[in-house]
C-alpha cells in the first residue's frame, strides 16, 4: 500500500527528488509516531504533517487566536482536497487584541467557502466591543480508521508561525486516543472545541465584520506600521539626522562587502566587481564604500536617465548631503565643477566630453550594469580614465550585461551574493513556490534545437482553458495584504496581449501587457498604476523586460506562464519579485510546469543547482540518498501531484546512464548561449557563475574548439578551419597540458600576446613580466622574490631574465610537444614555424588570449588564500622537472 501510494504521488523511492529541492518530504515519510516540532527550522515538516493528516482525515478542528491570509496558501489544496472528499472542517479563531484585520477573516471565508469558519465571540457581547481573550491553538484530525490525532503547543494559523517564529509543538496519533476516566482525551479536546464552538462563537458575517472593524479602526495607532517597517528592514536603521535628512546606514551585507573591498585595496587591487541580487542595495554599497575616499571625486555611469536620477538620491541619502552631485545626459549639462558627477554614458563616451576631463580627474568610479550593446562605449570610457578605484555592480554574472561588467573589472568580484542565499539571509523576501499542472501537450510543439518553435509555442499557450487555470490559481494564492500586483512571463508579445486581454475581459482581472517595444514612460505608468492600492490593474504581462531592470518592490505575485529553459533566466524573474517592501511577509510565485523539455530547471534551480551537471555531479560525489538540497528558510514549496510525477521522470532520466557527459555538458552550454545571445567563450564560463569547472568540457570533448563544434553543431569559418591543424594543437596544448603550480607560464604568453612578431628578446619579455606583477600587485606574492622587495618598482631586471631562462621560457620549449624555441646564448624566444602562420593572425591572437586569460583567472581562484611565499616550491623550483 505505502509503494502504491508512493507511485499515486510520483515520489520518489530513497529520497530523490523531493529533498534535493527542499521541498516537502512527505511523498516517502508519514508521522506515525509522537513527535516534536522546533520551528523554524522544522517548519516544513509540520506543515507536511498537518497536509498528510488532512489527506488521511475525515473530520478537522483548527482553534487559533490569530491568522494572516498567507498560511492559507501553504494548506489551500490539502483544504479543497479534503473538502471535495466529503471532510468536514471547522476553523474557530478569535479577534484577540484586536490584531487580525477584517479583511484577513472574510479571506478566509471566501477562500475556502467549504469550511465552517467562525470567530470566538460569545452571542451576548457587542461586536464592536472586545469578548474575552481566546488564545487556544491546536489542530484535531479524525482518520477514517476512527483514531484521532492532534498538533498541540504555539502555532496559530498565521504565515509568521510557518515561516519565521520560533514556536514549539507536539503532534501525536497515539496516547491521545486512550481512555482517561472513561474518555479519551482527543474526545475531551473535540467536545470542548464544539462546546465553544456551537455556544460561544459567531460566523464571519456582514454584521460581525462591520462591528469589528470599528473597533480594530480605534485600537490600530500608526506607531505599529513604523515598528513593522524597522522589523522588515533590519539592516536599515535611522539614529542620524543630516542635513538632507535621517542617513541610512549599512545592513549586514554591505558591511560584508565594504570589509572585502578595504582588504582588496590593501592588497594594491584597483578595480572590483560587486555580484548582488537586486535588492541589496548595491547602490547605497557603492555610496558608503566612496565615503571611505576622504575629498575624492566621483563619476557615476549609467545608460539610463532614470537609474542616474535614482543612484544620485542614493548617494545624497547615505552621505547626507542633498546638494550632492549633478547629472551629465538626458538634457542636463552637470555642474563639472562640481567633484561628483552622474553620466549618461551616450553623453559621456563623446569624445568632447570625455576629454573636457584629464584622466585622472576622477578618484572613484562607478559603473552601473549595462546592454552588451553599449559595450564598446563603456570600454571606450574605462580606457580613458585613471581612477584610484573602479567599482562595478550587477546583478547576475550569468547574463551577457553581467559578463561586460566583470570583464571590465578584470574578474575581480569584491563581493558576492546570490540570491537564493540572499533570502535565507533575510536580505530579500521569502516566497511560496507553486508548481502548477499545465495540461498543454508540449510534445506537439517542434523543438528547434536549443527551444520550442516561438509561433507553435504561442499558439498552443495562448487557448482560454489555460487562461482559466492562470486565472483560478492567481485567485487561489493571494498576498499577505493589499491587492494582487503580478509580473507575468510570457512567450512573445501576441501571447502577453493575449493573456492580458482575456484576464480582463473573462475573469475581472485587469492586466495590461508590456514588451521590450514599450516606452519608458508607459512602462513606469504601469508601474506606478500596479503598485496603487486604489488602481484595479492588478497584472503586468511582460516579455523579454527583466533584462530592461524592470524594477517593483512590492510585486507580490510572479507568474511563469512560459516554458522555463533556463537556469538563470528562472532565477532572474524569480527575483524580480523578492524586493522587500513595507508589508510585505513573502512572494508568491505560481510556475505552469507542463510536459516540456528541460521541466527539471525550476526545482533543481532552487535547490541550489547552477545546471543539470552540476546536480549530476553531487549525485555521483555524494551518492544519490545523501544529496539534499535545501529551500532558504522561511521559504515554501509545494507542486502538484502531475508534477512531480514529471519532475520524477526528468530526474530519473538525470541520473541514468543514457545521458552521456557530453549531453549534459551540452545543455549547460546551451543555457549559457542562451543568457549570452551568443556562443561562450571560457572565460565566459569562468565569469558564469556555474558551479562546475570548465575543464569539465576539455575533458569530455579533447579541446575548447571540439566543445563548441558539438554544442553549436558547427563552428565559425575560422575556428573550423583550425581543426587537424597545428592551431588547434597549440590552443589544445594550452587547455590541457600547461596546469601551472605558478602562474609564470600564462604570465609570460600574456606578454608575448603584447609583443609583435615571432620572436622575442628575453629582456623585452623580462620588461612585460615585470610589469604585469607590479600592475598587479594581488597577484605579486606568487613571485615571492619580487614580494618580498623593499622597493619592488626597483627589482633588478637581470634577475627576472635569469628566472625565465631557468624556469617558465625553459618550460615552455625546446622538446617534440612544446611549441616554442629557447636560444638562451643569444637570449631569443620564438614561436616555432608549424605554428607562426597561425600567431600572426589577429583572430588567432584572440583565441589564444581567452585561453591564457582563463587559465590566469582559474589559477588565482583556485590558490586564493593559499600560502604562495615559498621559493622552493612550485613548477619552476627545479630544472629538470617538468609539469605537465
Amino acid at each position: 500500500a505505502r509503494d502504491q501510494r508512493k507511485q499515486e504521488r510520483g515520489g520518489f523511492s530513497g529520497h530523490i527528488f523531493l529533498e534535493n529541492v527542499g521541498g516537502p518530504p512527505g511523498a516517502e515519510t508519514e508521522f506515525d509516531d509522537p513527535r516534536v516540532f522546533l520551528s523554524p527550522e522544522q517548519n516544513r515538516q509540520l506543515i507536511e504533517l498537518i497536509n498528510q493528516e488532512f489527506s488521511r482525515s475525515e473530520a478537522a478542528w483548527i482553534a487559533s487566536a490569530f491568522f494572516s491570509p498567507g498560511v492559507t496558501n501553504l494548506f489551500i489544496s490539502a483544504f479543497e482536497r479534503f473538502l471535495a472528499c466529503r471532510g468536514v472542517l471547522k476553523i474557530l479563531l478569535s479577534t484577540m487584541g484586536n490584531i487580525t484585520p477584517p479583511q484577513y477573516l472574510l479571506h478566509l471565508r471566501e477562500q475556502v467557502p467549504g469550511a465552517q469558519v467562525k470567530v470566538f465571540h460569545p452571542p451576548e457581547i457587542p461586536f464592536d466591543q472586545s469578548p474575552p481573550d481566546f488564545h487556544s491553538k491546536v489542530y484535531l484530525f479524525r482518520r477514517r480508521d476512527g483514531s484521532g490525532s492532534m498538533i498541540i503547543g504555539s502555532s496559530n494559523l498565521t504565515q509568521a508561525a510557518f515561516s519565521r517564529n520560533v514556536e514549539w509543538n507536539y503532534f501525536t496519533p497515539g496516547e491521545i486516543n486512550l481512555p482517561f476516566s472513561r474518555i479519551s482525551a482527543f474526545d475531551i479536546l473535540r467536545d470542548e472545541f464544539d462546546r465553544c464552538f456551537t455556544k460561544e462563537a459567531v460566523p464571519v458575517s456582514s454584521d460581525f465584520i462591520a462591528g469589528y472593524q470599528r473597533r480594530w479602526e480605534r485600537s490600530f495607532l500608526p506607531s505599529v506600521v513604523e515598528d513593522k517597517k524597522s522589523k522588515d528592514f533590519p539592516g536599515i536603521s535611522e539614529p542620524e539626522e543630516t542635513a538632507y535628512g535621517p542617513r541610512v546606514k549599512p545592513n549586514p551585507a554591505q558591511e560584508e562587502a565594504l570589509r572585502n573591498l578595504a582588504e582588496m585595496r590593501s592588497q594594491g587591487v584597483r578595480k572590483a566587481a560587486i555580484i548582488a541580487a537586486t535588492g541589496i542595495g548595491k547602490t547605497y554599497l557603492a555610496a558608503f564604500d566612496f565615503s571611505a575616499f576622504k575629498g575624492a571625486s566621483l563619476l557615476y555611469i549609467a545608460h539610463r536617465e532614470n537609474i542616474l536620477a535614482s543612484a544620485l538620491e542614493t548617494f545624497r541619502s547615505a552621505l547626507g548631503d542633498k546638494f550632492f552631485g549633478s547629472i551629465l545626459g538626458g538634457g542636463r549639462k552637470g555642474n563639472l565643477g562640481q567633484n561628483a558627477i552622474f553620466a549618461m554614458i551616450q553623453t559621456l563616451s563623446r569624445r568632447t566630453v570625455l576629454e573636457s576631463f584629464s584622466p585622472d580627474f576622477f578618484d572613484y568610479i562607478v559603473l552601473d550594469e549595462f546592454h552588451h550593446a553599449e559595450a564598446a562605449s563603456y570600454q571606450k570610457v574605462i580606457e580613458y580614465f585613471k581612477p584610484r578605484f573602479f567599482l562595478g555592480l550587477t546583478a547576475t554574472p550569468e547574463r551577457m550585461d553581467g559578463r561586460d561588467v566583470l570583464a571590465l573589472c578584470d574578474y575581480q568580484i569584491g563581493y558576492e551574493v546570490r540570491l537564493l542565499e540572499a533570502v535565507d539571509r533575510g536580505w530579500l523576501c521569502r516566497f511560496q513556490y507553486f508548481a502548477v499542472y499545465d495540461e498543454t501537450d508540449y510534445s506537439r510543439i517542434a523543438w528547434r534545437g536549443t527551444g520550442y518553435d516561438e509561433a507553435e509555442l504561442e499558439t498552443a499557450l495562448s487557448t482560454d482553458r489555460r487562461t482559466d487555470v492562470v486565472a483560478r490559481n492567481l485567485k487561489k494564492f493571494l498576498p499577505s495584504h493589499g491587492k494582487i500586483k503580478a509580473l507575468a512571463f510570457c512567450s512573445s508579445i501576441n501571447h502577453a496581449a493575449y493573456t492580458a486581454r482575456h484576464l480582463s475581459d473573462d475573469f475581472g482581472i485587469e492586466a495590461i501587457a508590456l514588451s521590450g517595444m514599450s516606452d519608458e514612460e508607459e512602462r513606469q505608468r504601469a508601474i506606478r498604476r500596479l503598485e496603487s492600492e486604489s488602481d484595479p490593474l492588478q497584472v503586468i504581462c511582460s516579455v523579454d523586460i527583466f533584462n530592461e531592470g524592470l524594477d517593483i518592490p512590492n510585486v507580490t505575485h510572479v507568474l511563469f506562464l512560459r516554458p522555463t529553459q533556463s537556469f538563470t533566466v528562472f532565477l532572474q524573474q524569480l527575483g524580480r519579485g523578492l524586493r522587500n517592501s513595507p508589508g510585505k511577509e513573502f512572494l508568491v510565485a505560481i510556475d505552469f510546469v507542463g510536459n516540456f523539455r528541460k521541466a527539471n530547471v525550476a526545482p533543481l534551480a532552487l535547490a541550489g543547482y547552477t545546471s543539470v551537471e552540476h546536480f549530476f555531479e553531487k549525485a555521483c560525489k555524494m551518492g544519490i540518498s545523501k544529496i539534499k538540497g535545501i529551500l532558504p528558510r522561511g521559504c515554501f514549496f509545494s507542486p502538484d501531484v502531475e508534477v512531480e510525477r514529471i519532475w520524477d521522470e526528468e530526474i530519473r532520466r538525470i541520473i541514468s546512464e543514457r545521458l552521456s557527459p557530453q549531453e549534459r555538458l551540452s545543455a549547460l552550454y546551451q543555457d549559457i548561449r542562451q543568457c549570452l545571445g551568443r556562443s561562450p567563450s571560457l572565460t565566459d564560463l569562468y565569469g558564469s557563475g556555474i558551479e562546475i569547472d570548465p575543464m569539465a568540457f576539455i575533458r569530455a570533448f579533447g579541446n575548447w574548439i571540439r566543445a563548441k563544434k558539438y554544442c553549436d553543431g558547427s563552428l565559425p569559418p575560422f575556428e573550423e578551419s583550425l581543426l587537424e591543424t597545428q592551431g588547434e594543437a597549440f590552443l589544445q596544448h594550452l587547455e590541457r597540458d600547461l596546469n601551472p603550480v605558478r602562474s609564470y607560464k600564462m604570465v609570460v604568453l600574456t606578454v608575448l600576446l603584447g609583443l609583435p612578431g615571432g620572436a622575442w628578446e628575453v629582456e623585452e619579455i623580462a620588461k612585460g613580466f615585470l610589469s604585469y606583477f607590479l600592475t598587479h600587485k594581488d597577484r605579486m606574492a606568487d613571485y615571492p622574490e619580487l614580494a618580498r622587495s623593499h622597493a619592488p618598482e626597483e627589482f633588478p631586471l637581470h634577475k627576472v631574465v635569469s628566472k625565465l631562462k631557468q624556469m617558465p621560457l625553459n618550460f615552455l620549449s625546446n622538446t617534440d610537444k612544446d611549441f616554442f624555441i629557447l636560444d638562451k646564448k643569444r637570449g631569443l624566444f620564438s614561436i616555432k614555424e608549424t605554428v607562426l602562420p597561425f600567431w600572426e593572425k589577429s583572430v588567432f591572437k584572440e583565441l589564444v588570449s581567452d585561453r591564457v586569460q582563463f587559465a590566469l583567472l582559474r589559477y588565482f581562484r583556485r590558490n586564493k588564500g593559499n600560502d604562495r611565499d615559498n621559493p622552493a616550491g612550485g613548477e619552476e623550483d627545479s630544472g629538470s622537472r617538468r609539469v605537465p
